[in-house]
């Protein structure tokens, strides 16, 4: 299989006007972000009665149960879409800029996959940043950045509109060219934070008719620090959305889930003594001769005081974890601890670094994994009173990161995997077993029906404990163990039954359960990839 062809886009150096003059920036001043408040509210469609229950947004717009209409049919699932095309022109590198993994064309090619859709239109809400305001929101002002930021950086970061190419050179060498810079670069950010936090307020609004919500933005934001950018992120987009979800009283309880490769240790540092908000990474991690970036997110760290037992690390020592191993942890791991702590916000740091062929994360996910963990995540939740925002975080395979995204839109639609064959690249990957589809239809349990969901690659209730799944990478089984050993050790979500996981051997003739043939097989050719690195030389 060969790929389309692309092109990178021009990196003509930047001049102090034109793109930026087009632009108005938000905002900083109190006073006029009570005046944008102040706009008319847009009329969303009546809710349903299952809508009351998210009572912490009614009592924030002194309602009742009383003023909803019976519940009227739902034709469809409806998605809230947030991209700016801007977001695909701003933030772009420099000539010679050492770090060009996180391009502008991560998210157009995302959104043009996306758009091409045939159901597209009766499908998505779009909205881009002009779209915030008409909508009811409200840009992000400077304010609204500290509850995660310092004023110092703030202050650095607004700056570099001004600096000429040689002090943003200087600049990136400072931050060991671990993100490059350019005038637009907090402008992009500022715009993709508030595109994420929109999306929170319109999942979780009280009158609107859907709690569904995707972010198709960049730069992305876990790795970024109170007081220092890091790891191509520059505002804690995903932290900051959650703590001001709960501050605005759209939530009571979060649940950010990152499936990004890397830690994220920006979110982690922001939101550890929160007990309100429950982080949970999956995530390559190593020191020493085994360093994987950013080194950070041991099983060990679990929260602190209130908060303790409120963050899970993964972690992952080698590379080429795939489905299986990812699968596993999924079921033995994240299911149940997400089924205790009953979040009715759920926010997605959505990294396509962990998907085979991409340029950094050395592993081998394919989009059905995707599409498997957002439809057990669904299926364990109440999805009348819980929101699910997906924001983009990393993923650098331009021909790999649609595919990704194109699965999780397929759960969150309720559709069947690649059943209308729309993912061909992918068409050798069945849907789970007519066995397992059986079992999940005789089950009321959710926790039940969300493991039953990933039976094809890990099967939770298989009575031998070491033919679960296929047989795993080096050290996976180990992996997941140190993390619910952390948890058992602290005594949380001990009504969940964590277990130990052994290792798998391989599977001569287990029925239904029989691995399929092809099932594991690259989707991706070696001269696939080999075209795609030579095409983004750094």
């Amino acid at each position: 299989m060969s790929f389309a062809k692309f092109t990178a886009p021009s990196q003509a150096p930047h001049t102090s006007t034109g793109k930026l003059s087009s632009v108005r920036y938000p905002s900083t001043r109190p006073s006029e972000a009570k005046q944008s408040d102040s706009k008319p509210r847009p009329q969303y469609k009546p809710a349903s009665r299952h809508d009351v229950d998210s009572l912490c947004a009614l009592n924030a717009l002194n309602l009742s149960a009383d003023d909803f209409p019976d519940e009227e049919a739902h034709n469809g699932v409806r998605i809230h879409l947030f991209y700016d095309e801007c977001l695909s022109r701003f933030h772009v590198p420099l000539l010679g800029s050492e770090t060009a993994f996180e391009r502008p064309e991560r998210v157009k090619v995302i959104y043009e996959k996306l758009k091409s859709q045939s159901s597209f239109a009766e499908t998505y809400m779009e909205f881009d940043a002009d779209g915030i305001r008409s909508g009811g929101g409200a840009m992000l002002t400077m304010e609204d950045l500290e509850v995660v930021h310092s004023q110092q950086y703030l202050k650095g970061m607004e700056e570099v509109k001004d600096l000429r190419d040689e002090q943003l050179k200087t600049m990136e060498i400072k931050y060991e060219n671990d993100v490059y810079l350019h005038p637009t670069t907090f402008l992009a950010s500022r715009i993709c934070a508030s595109g994420i936090v929109e999306c929170c307020r319109r999942s979780t609004h009280a009158l609107n008719d859907s709690k569904t919500a995707v972010s198709i933005s960049r730069p992305p934001g876990h790795h970024a620090c109170a007081n220092k950018a890091m790891g191509f992120c520059f505002l804690a987009n995903v932290a900051l959305a959650a703590k001001l979800s709960l501050s605005r009283k759209w939530a009571r309880k979060v649940l950010i889930i990152d499936w990004d490769i890397h830690h994220g240790n920006g979110t982690q540092d922001l939101t550890y003594n929160d007990p309100n908000i429950l982080y949970l990474s999956l995530h390559r991690q190593g020191v020493g001769s085994n360093y994987f970036y950013p080194g950070t997110g041991m099983p060990q760290e679990t929260g602190e005081g209130a908060a303790a037992g409120t963050n899970v690390n993964i972690t992952w020592n080698q590379k080429l974890m795939g489905n299986t191993e990812y699968l596993c942890a999924w079921s033995e791991v994240v299911l149940p601890v997400v089924h205790d702590f009953k979040p009715d916000l759920i926010i997605v740091s959505s990294g396509f670094d962990a998907a085979k062929g991409d340029l950094i994360g050395d592993c081998l996910l394919t989009p059905e994994c995707y599409y498997l963990m957002t439809k057990s995540l669904l299926k364990i939740v109440d999805r009348n009173s819980t929101a699910i925002v997906v924001a983009l975080e990393g993923g650098y395979n331009l021909e790999v990161i649609p595919l990704c995204q194109s699965a999780i839109e397929m759960a969150l639609k309720g559709e069947e995997w690649d059943e209308d064959g729309s993912l061909n690249p992918l068409s050798s990957l069945s849907s789970p077993q007519p066995a397992a589809k059986n079992r999940i239809s005789l089950s009321t349990n959710p926790l039940v029906r969300a493991r039953l969901t990933l039976n094809k690659y890990w099967d939770y209730y298989e009575p031998n404990e070491r033919q679960r799944g296929k047989k795993m990478g080096k050290g996976a089984a180990n992996s997941v163990n140190r993390t619910i050993r952390a948890l058992n050790e602290g005594g949380f979500f001990e009504g969940q039954g964590l277990r130990q996981v052994k290792e798998q051997i391989e599977r001569r003739s287990l029925g239904t359960r029989k691995a399929q043939k092809g099932a594991g097989d690259d989707f991706f050719q070696e001269d696939d990839l080999d075209d795609m690195f030579g095409k983004l030389k750094v």
